[in-house]
């Protein structure tokens, strides 16, 4: 007997039909029948799903896969690698104390690590990297004569029961906010309060509070894929190590003396010497003997698609095309759509890094500051944005022809064309202020020193015109 549910959800029994091809439920996705594999249809929260034990057994998985896949490895690295770069830099809104405040917080993300191995834009590439890896990568503000962090890998964070740590080392409110996280040091664990502690992950689900994988999805493709090319290289190993096969009628195997100089057989040598073999050499072979050459199909053109087909699951399960990770050579015209979809991941990362990690950070940092009397006061102090990286690009020059074309129309400001290319427009403004002030006292020393005007001093210094005009008035005085 089979079941039904009604709208209601009491269950309707009926006869299992025997008419093929019969359908027993409006949704042809939840029928179950013997052609396919059933499928676990836990119907619950994330952190009941994602428990301890499969968290774990994935974590294991991705870094063995991470360690050993140059695929996995690739694709990860290329993540944190457009996304976060060199650093994430922060462009305070503070007004007046803004650069004070940027320039305290540079010097802090010099020694911002407790250990003293990383500053603070190696840390958010190994957020973005364990965020892939191990799903999550923990934080602890360590707050003494001077803020400072530790980094707590994903395998530390560990509860050692679930009575109050019921969420794999997170203990939540009633609402689901994080309260406290319990950290394995040996054999002890100890609790932390969620107001010291960060944990950055890129969730997706509601009330997600541990992070997983993003190689969760490839992992049986990944693992098969690796085992494959194993078993693929030992045969094209042994297909090579084939050179000619003497073909009889009979079968028998002789020790090739057809071929071989007398003293040079395979039972004397237990080998066939390449250096008894001559350039254009013709051998006389026995009665119903023939010579094959051996050829072997292994690499071919299916079995290499197939490997790609295993290698798409990886990057498209991070959200990355497959032509951008791994064969860029494949993009021909579709290359602007690749590059705009990857960038679109790119920024993704970034206002998680962000948003979880960065922001936090710098309030912390610049509160501390301003409490030890370091840094001005000021009602903005929190309010900050963060610079990424250059923006990637297939026609760098046409580009770059059509942005100077929309600065001149007003049609795109400053800070967007700065922040495609990496940089600080406030930055861009003082080193032009400073510039230009360099430009006039020169071409003010010049004028006064030869009797010209000011801008044919200028147009000597920088041609800024196509066609630079001089006063024919005044004759240029040459001192001697």
């Amino acid at each position: 007997m089979s079941q039904l549910y009604d709208h209601r959800g009491n269950v309707i029994t009926r006869p299992t039909p025997k008419k093929r091809g019969y359908i027993g439920n409006y949704y042809r996705g939840a029928e179950v029948n013997r052609y396919r594999t059933p499928l676990p249809y836990n119907v619950t929260d994330s952190n009941i799903t994602l428990n301890k034990g499969v968290r774990r057994r994935l974590l294991g998985y991705a870094r063995w896969m991470y360690a050993n896949s140059g695929t996995v490895m690739g694709a990860i690295n290329d993540m944190a690698r457009y996304s976060v770069g060199s650093g994430l830099k922060p462009q305070s809104l503070a007004g007046d104390v803004s650069q004070q405040y940027e320039e305290y917080f540079h010097e802090w993300a010099k020694v911002a690590d407790v250990a003293g191995v990383f500053n603070f834009w190696q840390m958010q590439r190994l957020a973005s990297i364990r965020m892939d890896v191990d799903g999550d990568l923990g934080f602890l503000m360590v707050s003494g004569s001077f803020p400072q962090l530790q980094l707590i890998e994903s395998h530390v964070i560990e509860s050692q029961d679930n009575t109050l740590f019921a969420h794999d080392g997170v203990r939540a409110s009633k609402a689901g906010r994080p309260v406290a996280y319990s950290l394995k040091d040996g054999d002890k664990y100890r609790s932390v309060s969620a107001n010291d502690f960060i944990l950055v992950y890129d969730p997706d689900r509601v009330q997600q509070l541990r992070g997983m994988t993003a190689l969760a999805h490839a992992a049986d493709h990944i693992r098969d894929q690796m085992e494959i090319l194993d078993y693929e290289k030992i045969g094209v190993k042994m297909n090579s190590a084939v050179g000619l096969a003497i073909k009889t009628e009979g079968g028998i195997a002789d020790d090739g003396e057809a071929l071989i100089e007398s003293g040079y057989a395979a039972a004397d040598t237990g080998t066939v010497p390449y250096e008894t073999f001559e350039p254009g050499m013709v051998k006389r072979l026995r009665v119903g003997e023939s010579i094959e050459s051996f050829m072997s199909n292994r690499p071919n053109a299916t079995f290499t698609g197939f490997i790609e087909h295993l290698t798409r699951e990886v990057s498209l399960g991070l959200g990355l095309p497959y032509e951008f990770v791994v064969d860029p050579a494949k993009q021909g015209t579709a290359s602007r759509f690749i590059l705009e979809k990857a960038q679109r991941r790119f920024e993704e990362r970034q206002n998680t890094v962000c948003s979880k990690l960065c922001n936090r950070v710098w309030g912390w940092v610049i509160s501390n500051g301003i409490k030890r009397g370091d840094l001005p006061k000021s009602n903005a102090w929190y309010k900050v944005r963060w610079q990424s990286p250059k923006k990637i690009t297939v026609d760098y020059g046409r580009e770059s022809k059509a942005h100077a074309e929309a600065l001149k129309l007003g049609t795109r400001t400053l800070s967007e064309d700065a922040a495609e290319r990496g940089q600080d427009w406030q930055d861009l403004r003082n080193q032009t202020e400073t510039e230009t002030r360099d430009l006039l006292e020169r071409a003010k020393r010049l004028s006064d020193e030869y009797g010209i005007k000011m801008d044919a001093a200028l147009n000597l210094l920088s041609q800024r015109q196509p066609n630079p005009t001089f006063d024919n008035d005044v004759e240029p005085q040459v001192n001697t």
